[in-house]
């Protein structure tokens, strides 16, 4: 059965989202997370904050529908493109934080990465720790990951990068070309991808 949104409901979504300024970056390491066929005709693009209540939203309720419908048949590349707005005091160093856990640990930096959107309420320095122990990983490792700022410049181009795309606010999701501002109805998201492995 379909799920029906009203019209109201569906220009809410849409305009909501958390906004941000502009910034200036250098390049230098360059890591990407991604999950699906690397080779998948149409790819979603996420820029997203991890501190963001509409962000927690799209990962919590729209992804898994994603992953089991086109992600994980093949169908579909998700590519994961930070975003952190500057008046989210944790933003940063949450998105810092995800690619330390992945530096020890591939699966653990999409472990952290569910765990911060369903636990914003607790995002803290102190939090990353916490989770990273859990994971069984090595908390001094990461910790010096985190104090030397290594992803930091990372995080920042990711921004700069969406900034250039026209990247206002978080979600903002590409379908392909195809850019979509804030917490979408799947069935719009589906049927946009569905055009696109069509043509």
């Amino acid at each position: 059965m379909k799920r029906l949104f009203p019209l109201f409901a569906v220009i809410f979504f849409v305009l909501v989202g958390c906004s941000d300024a502009n910034v200036n970056v250098s390049p230098d390491t360059d890591v990407t997370y991604s999950k699906g066929n690397a080779n998948a005709k149409v790819v979603i693009t996420e820029y997203s904050d991890y501190q963001c209540p509409f962000s927690a939203m799209f990962t919590l309720q729209t992804l898994p529908l994603l992953q089991n419908d086109y992600i994980e048949t093949g169908k579909v590349q998700l590519v994961f493109k930070d975003f952190p707005i500057s008046n989210h005091q944790f933003a940063q160093k949450a998105s810092e934080a995800t690619y330390c856990a992945g530096d020890q640990d591939e699966n653990a930096f999409w472990k952290m990465h569910v765990d911060l959107f369903s636990n914003q309420d607790k995002i803290s320095r102190e939090y990353f720790s916490k989770l990273v122990e859990g994971y069984g990983l090595n908390v001094k490792t990461f910790d010096a990951c985190m104090d030397s700022d290594k992803y930091k410049n990372l995080i920042l181009r990711n921004r700069k990068k969406g900034k250039e795309k026209g990247v206002t606010a978080t979600p903002t999701i590409f379908i392909n070309d195809v850019k979509l501002l804030g917490v979408q109805p799947y069935e719009n998201l589906k049927k946009i991808i569905e055009t696109e492995l069509k043509k």
